[in-house]
C-alpha cells in the first residue's frame, strides 16, 4: 500500500512537472521558443532542433541558428504592434493604433499626415490624434513624431531639457542648416557665443529613433497564424514558417555505456526530449484551437469591422475549449494572426460585454464605442447632441449606457462636450 502510494506521488509530481513544461512553452513568442530548442538540443543528445523556415530559406547548409536567434533585432514593426496590444484596451483603438503602424517609416516617424490615416480608418481626426497621443509614449521616445522638429521635441521634454531656448531652436532648424546663427540666436533671445551649448543638448538626442530596430523586409517570425476566407466561411491555419520543431532521436539510445548510471541518465533524456515534443505538440494544438473559436466566433469582426464584435471574453474561449482562462490567457498573449491584408493581435478579439435593452442580448463594449462615435460623427455640428440625448438613441437602438459611460466614452474617442463642439463649431 505504501509503495503504490509513493508511485503514485512520484507520478503526479512528474506529471505536474510536464503540465508546468507544457504551460511555459505555451507562453513562449516564436523567438523565445526557438532559443528554448537551441538550447535543449545543445544539452540533450535526442533533441535534434530544426529551425522554422523563415530561418532555414536565407542561410546556408552550416547555418547557426542560435547565432541567429541571438543576432537579430526585433522588426520596428513587431514591436509596436506588441506595445499596442498592452496599451490599448479596445479591438477598436487597437486597430487605429495599427493604422499608425502602418504608417511608420524606418527613421520611426510617421510617413503619412495623421488626417490621412483618420480618413483610411474612418475615425475623426481627434480620435486620431487621442491615439497618436498614446503612441508617441512609446520607448523609445522620438517614435511616431510627425517630423524632426517634433521627434526632437518629444526626446527633449523625456530627458528634461525642454527650455524656451531649445524649443526655440528645434523650431527654427531650417536657420542652422542655413547658417543664419544670428538670427538664431535673436530668436532665441541669447547670445552667439549661447548657440554651441543649446546645439550640444540637441545633437545627444536621437533623430531617428527607429533605426534601433531590424529592417529585415523578409521578418524573421511573420505572424503565428494565418486566417483565409472561403466559400464556406473563414478557416485558420498555424503559419508553419514561424514555427521551429525537434526530432527525438529515440535510436540513440541502444549508442549508450553498459554502465547503469550512463543509462539511467540517458533514459531520463530521452523522457525529456519526448516530453519537450509533446509540448510542442501541445502549444501548437491549443494555438490553433483558440485562434478558430475566436475566428469563428468573430466572423463579423472580420468581415465588417470592429463594430461588430460580439461580447467575448478568455472565460468565454475557455469554456467552449474545456481549458483554464489562464491557459487561453497564454495561448493568444502576444500572438499575432494574418486576415487578409492585415495582420492583427488576437486580444483584438476579445470585447466586454455590455447589457441589452430589458435583459435582452448583451452587446459588446466596442459596439457601444462604435455607436458614440457614429452618433456624434453625423450630428449636425451647429446642432450637437447632448450626452442626453446620445442616452436616448441608444436606447431606440436597444443598447442600454448610462449617461457618465457616454461622457467615458467620449473622452476615450477624444470627443468634446457637447458645449465644446458647439463652440468650434461656430468659430468661438
Amino acid at each position: 500500500m505504501e509503495m503504490m502510494q509513493t508511485l503514485s506521488h512520484r507520478q503526479t509530481l512528474q506529471m505536474g512537472g510536464q503540465m508546468l513544461h507544457s504551460l511555459s512553452i505555451l507562453g513562449m513568442s516564436s523567438q523565445d521558443l526557438a532559443e528554448h530548442l537551441v538550447e535543449a538540443a545543445r544539452s540533450n543528445p535526442f533533441v535534434s532542433y530544426r529551425p522554422p523556415p523563415a530561418f532555414a530559406a536565407r542561410t546556408s547548409a552550416d547555418f547557426d541558428a542560435m547565432a541567429a536567434v541571438a543576432a537579430h533585432r526585433p522588426s520596428l514593426m513587431a514591436y509596436v504592434v506588441e506595445q499596442i496590444d498592452l496599451a490599448f484596451s479596445t479591438a477598436a483603438d487597437r486597430l487605429l493604433a495599427l493604422h499608425f503602424a502602418e504608417a511608420l517609416e524606418p527613421t520611426g516617424w510617421l510617413g503619412q499626415p495623421v488626417e490621412a490615416i483618420a480618413l483610411a480608418a474612418g475615425v475623426s481626426l481627434p480620435r486620431a490624434l487621442s491615439v497618436l497621443g498614446v503612441l508617441q509614449g512609446f520607448e523609445p521616445t522620438g517614435l511616431f513624431a510627425r517630423d524632426l522638429s517634433e521627434c526632437l521635441l518629444l526626446q527633449a521634454r523625456e530627458a528634461d531639457i525642454l527650455t524656451w531656448e531649445v524649443e526655440t531652436l528645434i523650431a527654427n532648424l531650417g536657420l542652422l542648416v542655413q547658417n543664419r546663427q544670428r538670427e538664431l540666436a535673436d530668436l532665441c533671445d541669447c547670445d552667439l557665443a549661447d548657440l554651441p551649448l543649446i546645439l550640444r543638448q540637441i545633437r545627444a538626442l536621437n533623430p531617428k529613433p527607429g533605426l534601433a530596430f531590424d529592417h529585415d523586409p523578409a521578418p524573421v517570425f511573420p505572424p503565428d497564424l494565418i486566417a483565409s476566407q472561403g466559400a464556406e466561411g473563414w478557416r485558420v491555419e498555424l503559419n508553419r514558417a514561424t514555427l521551429p520543431a525537434i526530432t527525438v532521436q529515440e535510436g540513440r539510445l541502444a549508442d549508450g555505456s553498459a554502465d547503469p548510471v550512463a543509462r539511467a541518465a540517458r533514459r531520463k533524456a530521452l523522457a525529456e526530449a519526448r516530453a519537450l515534443a509533446l509540448a510542442l505538440e501541445r502549444r501548437g494544438d491549443t494555438l490553433l484551437r483558440a485562434a478558430a473559436v475566436l475566428v469563428a466566433r468573430q466572423s463579423g469582426f472580420l468581415d465588417r469591422g470592429p463594430a461588430h464584435l460580439v461580447p467575448l471574453t478568455l472565460d468565454d474561449v475557455a469554456t467552449e475549449l474545456g481549458l483554464h482562462a489562464s491557459t487561453i490567457s497564454r495561448a493568444v498573449a502576444g500572438r499575432m494572426i494574418q486576415t487578409g491584408t492585415r495582420a492583427l493581435p488576437l486580444r483584438a478579439f476579445f470585447s466586454r460585454a455590455l447589457p441589452g435593452q430589458c435583459g435582452g442580448e448583451p452587446v459588446s463594449r466596442d459596439t457601444a464605442l462604435d455607436f458614440v462615435g457614429r452618433v456624434v460623427g453625423g450630428e449636425d455640428p451647429a446642432n450637437p447632441l447632448s450626452d442626453d440625448a446620445i442616452v436616448g438613441l441608444a436606447d431606440q437602438a436597444g443598447l442600454q449606457i448610462a449617461r457618465r459611460t457616454v461622457a467615458k466614452y467620449r473622452a476615450t474617442l477624444g470627443l468634446a462636450s457637447s458645449y465644446e463642439r458647439r463652440r468650434q463649431a461656430v468659430g468661438g
